[in-house]
């Protein structure tokens, strides 16, 4: 007990250790949950409702790439550079931040509403795909106050409105899914959503009212955060998001077009076994933004979070990357007859997930000094080059190793990157 008690000391006393705690757990909850009740909405669907519902939140998530601008790191990098009772620029922040975001999410909104038949022929989804507009809107704003709570550094508070939606989303997904098939279903989402949007908003309104107390009343200069100023380093990390997102479906039609669905089967499968080893990193990703860009100001404390930041990204990714690599044999068993050159796919991600986890905390230290155009030109070449170099082989190949080749062809490029990044890294920050 004395260990324990030991390492639960240490953890409260690093804020670094302590910050990630939180977030992991908050989030830990909130996808055990949504992965709990989408198991159930499925056993109440049926494979094809659910067929239905799954491309539904397809098009969310790829709207919502779109739809939240860049504005989540933006608002944690910015708000993490501010004084904690600088009441002025704190309010400025979240103000302009959230003006952003709702032109931004409302112009995609009405994309949907308008193009929804373009997307779909079935009357009834053309429906339900206008109705999620409204999810497009509180989706983004919830990213944005997200980024801002991170900024602020309100992990535990991220995680218990995290808890506190996930507990909705099973409670509303089951219920409103039994009664309204799925309409209930897509309403849960909706609900959901929104609740998360209202507690995070009395969180930050809770914080500003806390430190209005101590404000300096005096007018204050804050050109630095004007909506111009955000929305231009905005630009290139939405830019970035799009350049992801389209990649990914370019490579997604790729696989279908010259190796088959059996071989896109194998491909998804994979997917599932990368999000769970950059699970970890990816939960992290606004705490190493925050605590980089609050350290700006001191440089031997910086390069001590980068440090701190890039020995948990690659501990906490290295282990689940073994471990499923080691099991990936075991893993194609499970999954059935049908999925024969699974295991060697996983290999290939899970080599490739340990780079990607590097490879983050130098796009967040990138981030945290205002070159987000260096990441954009990174992230188009690890994007669209994977899709030049897998391209060939699919041709070739792609009949017996379609998946295996895509996956190949992104971890090549991943490590080509990694090797960039500390390069580029080396030459003109650490040497400062």
């Amino acid at each position: 007990m004395s260990l324990i008690s030991k390492l639960i000391t240490k953890i409260r006393d690093n804020r670094i250790a302590h910050d990630s705690s939180w977030a992991v757990v908050g989030s830990a909850v909130s996808k055990c949950a949504a992965m709990v009740v989408s198991i159930i909405i499925a056993r109440l669907l049926g494979v094809e409702s659910f067929g239905e519902y799954g491309m539904v939140k397809s098009t969310l998530f790829y709207i919502a790439v779109f739809s939240t601008f860049g504005l989540g790191s933006t608002a944690t990098r910015y708000m993490a550079q501010c004084e904690n009772n600088d009441y002025h620029s704190i309010s400025d922040i979240i103000r302009n931040s959230i003006s952003i975001t709702l032109i931004t999410s409302s112009i995609m909104a009405v994309l949907l509403f308008t193009c929804a038949q373009y997307i779909t022929d079935e009357p009834h989804l053309i429906s339900i795909l206008r109705y999620t507009a409204l999810i497009v809107i509180f989706n983004a704003i919830n990213t944005t106050q997200l980024g801002l709570l991170s900024g602020l550094k309100q992990f535990r508070t991220i995680a218990i409105n995290n808890t506190i939606s996930g507990i909705a989303t099973l409670i509303l997904g089951v219920a409103l899914t039994f009664y309204f098939n799925l309409v209930g279903a897509v309403m849960s989402l909706f609900i959901t959503t929104l609740l998360q949007c209202i507690l995070n908003h009395y969180a930050l309104r809770k914080y500003l009212n806390k430190i209005n107390k101590n404000r300096d009343n005096q007018a204050t200069d804050n050109s630095a955060t004007s909506i111009k100023h955000l929305f231009k380093f905005s630009l290139p990390i939405a830019m970035q998001e799009c350049v992801y997102a389209s990649a990914s479906w370019i490579r997604v039609m790729m696989v279908t077009s010259f190796a088959g669905y059996d071989e896109l089967g194998l491909y998804t499968a994979t997917n599932q076994c990368h999000l769970i080893i950059i699970f970890i990193p990816g939960v992290l990703r606004n705490v190493i933004l925050s605590h980089l860009s609050s350290s700006l100001h001191d440089n031997a404390q910086h390069k001590q979070t980068f440090s701190t930041m890039l020995k948990i990204n690659l501990i906490s990714t290295l282990l689940p990357a073994l471990a499923i690599a080691a099991l990936s044999p075991i893993i194609e068993q499970i999954y059935g007859d049908s999925f024969i050159g699974l295991a060697p796919v996983i290999v290939v991600a899970a080599i490739s997930s340990i780079f990607e986890s590097v490879c983050d905390i130098y796009v967040q230290e990138f981030i945290s000094r205002g070159r987000n155009w260096v990441n954009l030109a990174g992230y188009i070449f690890r994007n669209y080059g994977s899709l030049l170099i897998a391209l060939p082989l699919l041709i070739k190949f792609g009949n017996q190793y379609g998946a295996f080749m895509a996956y190949g062809a992104i971890m090549v490029t991943q490590i080509i990157y990694c090797f960039m990044l500390q390069l580029l890294y080396k030459r003109t920050i650490q040497t400062r």
